[in-house]
């Protein structure tokens, strides 16, 4: 899975937004604590507000704040805001060969679903991912995320299956 600049970034500003709630906080100051280029967070801070998730006030005093409380704005809504679908079902009908005949696994095609349920799995835990959840810093965060989502254990932590330590005996 790639995540795109505009991705990274757009979820830095609103992970920023989130640290500071009601506050509101200048441009400059959001591309500064992420060392994002102005012109740059400007875009995206605009595909943002078009999108409902955060409010600007012009002026002196002037920038932007989130448009609802931490715990109400999902990383899959930040997500779909600034980027594409992780999968997509078209995508073979969209990607056949040049003389314009059907891909020899349109019918059949064993990875398909794995694709589609990958989606479906980063989909609810994006969707179950708040910004709130992601304001209590890196180890918090991943033990947060190791409670909800028991399965996802990152190589070379623990010993279980899956975990990329060895195993204990007796365990299959």
């Amino acid at each position: 899975m790639k995540i795109t600049a505009t991705e990274e970034y757009g979820m830095r500003c609103m992970l920023q937004l989130a640290l500071r709630p009601g506050h509101t906080v200048s441009l400059s100051e959001l591309a500064g604590a992420e060392g994002i280029a102005v012109p740059f967070a400007a875009k995206v801070l605009i595909r943002l507000r078009q999108a409902g998730l955060v409010t600007a006030t012009r002026g002196r005093h002037g920038g932007y704040v989130l448009a609802a409380p931490p715990e109400q704005i999902t990383v899959a809504r930040i997500l779909e805001v600034l980027g594409k679908p992780l999968f997509d079902s078209g995508f073979c009908l969209q990607h056949r060969s040049p003389d314009a005949s059907d891909c020899s696994r349109l019918t059949d095609c064993s990875l398909r679903p794995v694709w589609a349920h990958l989606d479906a799995l980063l989909k609810r835990m994006f969707e179950h991912t708040t910004l709130a959840d992601l304001t209590a810093g890196e180890r918090l965060t991943d033990k947060h995320l190791q409670e909800r989502w028991p399965l996802i254990v990152p190589q070379g932590r623990g010993n279980g299956p899956g975990a990329g330590g060895p195993r204990e005996r007796g365990t299959q």
